[in-house]
């Protein structure tokens, strides 16, 4: 039955399911041989009861897209790049319709029309940089079902939500003299379920919850990013149980110039994370996400300090532990008021 396909180049995939005594095959948009296909499956001693054909319908994909000295030769460069990501049918660009910004780049549109594969914004913002351009995804506007800004603000709500926990753990821990077993314990669970929640919710396009793997998410800074604040909270987790349960100790002065490093880089991730676009209808919402960003880094950042002071020279004194527990609440509350 293979050999008789093969006679078929349109055929592009051949699965068979034995169980179900059913053959799946995908073929191009044009091939319409169905009756020559039956007759030489019958001749190989097989049967076609039914055909139950489904088209792939192209989806269209839009993106704004940015480039200094724009001419002819650079947009067809741009369509021949695009057109050879797997599963592009065609791009579309206007050649008309553009204008200059303040940064001096020319910023116009193209309409992707492909079909919807794990990688292929990835791939498509990469053929375009190597085309000289900057692509800027942007058919969330043009799709009602999608809720990435819902998602995005539940993610840092929830962040938000444990990190107020934090804080008020912190808070009976240092108030209370002999504080109960929930509350000594009670950070380990914080971070860890922060920790499996940002895993499985983070970054939906990679494994598990989409349908790139999890390792193509290192192509993508912000996924990665992301991955690195996780390991953090899960070291952050694993040292606090062992402390508490085995007694382990780390020396002071590791402690707390370990702590600094660690608040300094996040806190540094945080004041670099700001977002750019080159759709003048997105300025107010990017200014907004930034100036969060920067909000949150503050509080990272003074977090880090007041903790730094406190533990190698008891400063301020009496109050100087509840400084950088204030400054994680705060941070908590921008996280549940973030908007995007």
């Amino acid at each position: 039955m293979r050999s008789k396909l093969k006679q078929f180049p349109e055929i592009t995939q051949v699965e068979f399911n034995l169980k179900k005594s059913k053959v799946y095959l995908q073929a191009v948009p044009e091939f319409e041989q169905y009756v020559a296909l039956e007759h030489a499956l019958e001749d190989s001693g097989g049967a076609i009861h039914m055909f139950h054909p489904r088209y792939l319908v192209p989806r269209a994909f839009y993106a704004t897209l940015g480039i200094r000295d724009r001419d002819p030769d650079k947009l067809d460069r741009l369509r021949q790049k695009l057109g050879a990501v797997p599963g592009v049918r065609t791009a579309v660009i206007d050649p008309d319709r553009w204008f200059t910004n303040e940064k001096g780049l020319d910023v116009g549109g193209v309409v992707v029309f492909a079909e919807r594969t794990p990688l292929l914004e990835i791939q498509m913002t990469e053929a375009a940089r190597q085309a000289g351009f900057i692509f800027e995804p942007k058919d969330h506007e043009h799709d009602p079902a999608d809720d990435s800004k819902e998602w995005s603000e539940t993610n840092h709500g929830f962040a938000g939500l444990c990190l107020l926990f934090l804080g008020a753990i912190g808070m009976l821990n240092v108030g209370l003299a002999r504080p109960p077993s929930f509350v000594k314990y009670g950070s380990v669970f914080i971070w860890l379920a922060l920790f499996v929640f940002l895993f499985i919710r983070a970054d939906r396009p990679y494994w598990p919850l989409g349908r790139a793997s999890w390792w193509d998410g290192f192509r993508e800074w912000d996924a990665t990013g992301h991955r690195i604040g996780m390991l953090v909270m899960l070291l952050i987790a694993l040292g606090d149980f062992t402390r508490l349960r085995k007694g382990w100790k780390i020396p002071p002065a590791i402690g707390r110039w370990g702590l600094l490093a660690v608040g300094l880089a996040g806190s540094a991730m945080l004041f670099t994370h700001l977002h750019t676009t080159l759709d003048p209808a997105h300025y107010p919402m990017v200014r907004r996400m930034n100036s969060q960003h920067l909000a949150m880094a503050t509080c990272a950042l003074g977090f880090t300090l007041s903790k730094f002071s406190w533990d190698t020279w008891q400063w301020p004194k009496k109050w100087g532990q509840y400084v950088w527990l204030s400054c994680l609440l705060v941070l908590g509350i921008i996280l549940n008021m973030y908007v995007e």
